[in-house]
């Protein structure tokens, strides 16, 4: 692997304009959920999903905990740990801060920060979702970190098949906490707007000139052996 493959950032100038609309939307997604907050939950469309899901999904509890299980600390820890594996494998030390730091970040504002704000919204309010933020902040990583390799690999379109499935998942979550009656679809909705909002923000600083510089102190720019054998001349003849 060469030094300018190591050294790459994390967002290909081309996707850094549609990175901060997905930012930006994000983030008014929040913002317009804690409003439906201080309607208790009175949006239609939540109540008829809320309604819906209870009313198909009530009789198969045991699948939803599996599937709501997905964004529980435990499991959450066990799929950081692995993207940081691979991120070390390939001596990507941006990816390996954003994957160490994203997700639990996003759950820490969810739970100390935006969850007691919402309710002094409302009472009893529970937005948003913690497991949901857990969860679609993985997948904000994960789509992260392969959006370089597979525009340079010429392959999108395995890109967008990995990131659709995994949306799904995430998606899958959301019902799975709605149907146990933990959330409200509002909850779930806001969660992935935090989780996606908190690891795009990260990957931006960590663009930024001054990150770059000291990641490379910390030994992103580091030659491995591999280049010094590559680097080496030709002393045969």
């Amino acid at each position: 692997m060469s030094r300018h493959q190591r050294d790459r950032p994390l967002l290909p100038a081309p996707a850094r304009r549609t990175t901060g609309l997905v930012l930006t939307g994000a983030g008014l997604t929040l913002a317009a959920g804690a409003l439906c907050v201080r309607d208790q939950y009175a949006d239609p469309l939540d109540r008829w999903v809320s309604s819906w899901v209870n009313d198909h999904l009530s009789g198969h509890s045991d699948v939803l905990r599996l599937i709501a299980d997905l964004g529980q600390k435990l499991q959450v820890i066990v799929i950081i740990a692995g993207i940081v594996v691979a991120c070390i494998a390939s001596r990507r030390v941006n990816g390996v801060v954003l994957a160490a730091v994203g997700t639990p970040v996003a759950a820490v504002a969810t739970e100390k920060v935006l969850k007691p704000l919402a309710g002094h919204l409302a009472p009893y309010a529970s937005y948003p979702s913690g497991h949901t933020t857990s969860v679609f902040a993985l997948i904000a990583t994960a789509a992260v970190l392969l959006a370089w390799p597979a525009r340079t690999s010429g392959r999108p379109a395995l890109w967008f098949a990995i990131l659709a499935t995994a949306v799904l998942i995430g998606c899958g979550v959301c019902l799975a906490v709605i149907g146990l009656g933990e959330h409200h679809l509002i909850d779930t909705v806001g969660g992935a707007a935090v989780g996606v909002a908190v690891v795009l923000t990260a990957a931006f600083v960590l663009d930024l000139p001054v990150s770059q510089r000291l990641l490379r102190l910390a030994g992103a720019s580091r030659p491995v052996a591999g280049d010094e054998v590559e680097q080496q001349p030709d002393r045969t003849g």
